[in-house]
């Protein structure tokens, strides 16, 4: 059984006009809205535009953290470019394990596909260390193989804590159209892009039977 994804508390900045002051002469305030529905959290009138994004990410965070029983294994599973770092970035980055980052930390390159089997040994290492102590971990990665998805199951029941799938069923345009917009080392093939689409979607019906406690999707797919 699967059920949609709690709303993310996702924020959005604007810009007012002001009377100008001394200590504000450009005549500009910043403030943030959130774009949950139902959530009336609306704030304006920062001076400092730098003050105005830190108090957004620091509502994010909290809405964020509130979504899952702490000492959940959380696995997002959707092709590139289907939101799934936006989602782990509303979380302390602390909670993520991060591939791409990884990589990067051992290579250089967040793109570096030969860094890869290290990138994988480093998360076996990370995952089961915040398990026992019971921190919430958000896996930040495709996700979109079984046998990926078998051993983070296998991680979760090994230290007793839920383990949350949660589904982004972006369609296929909108990955492509947010692939084609990355850096040339972060772009992944279309083949491949394509593919982890159709394991996305083949992935969903299997989840419980996988062992998943908690199934949830996020986006509608359109075929």
């Amino acid at each position: 059984m699967t059920s949609t994804a709690p709303t993310a508390h996702i924020t959005f900045q604007h810009r007012t006009l002001a009377p100008a002051t001394i200590t504000n002469p450009r005549r500009e305030t910043f403030g943030w809205s959130c774009s949950a529905e139902g959530c009336p959290v609306r704030t304006a009138g920062y001076g400092d535009q730098g003050a105005s994004l830190k108090d957004a990410a620091d509502h994010e965070q909290r809405q964020s953290m509130a979504l899952f029983t702490p000492g959940t294994l959380v696995v997002p599973v959707g092709p590139g470019g289907s939101g799934k770092s936006r989602f782990a970035a509303m979380f302390p980055s602390s909670w993520v394990v991060c591939l791409d980052e990884l990589r990067e930390r051992i290579s250089g390159d967040a793109g570096d596909q030969s860094a890869t089997r290290e990138a994988v040994a480093l998360q076996d290492l990370l995952i089961p260390a915040r398990l026992t102590r019971g921190l919430t971990t958000v896996v930040d990665s495709t996700n979109v193989e079984a046998r990926v998805r078998r051993g983070l199951v296998d991680k979760a029941r090994q230290h007793g804590r839920p383990v949350a799938a949660i589904v982004f069923l972006t369609d296929l345009d909108t990955c492509e159209a947010r692939n084609a917009r990355r850096s040339a080392n972060r772009r992944v093939p279309l083949p491949v892009l394509r593919r982890q689409h159709e394991q996305t979607l083949a992935a969903l019906p299997l989840l419980v039977d996988e062992g998943f406690t908690d199934v949830r999707t996020v986006g509608n797919h359109r075929p």
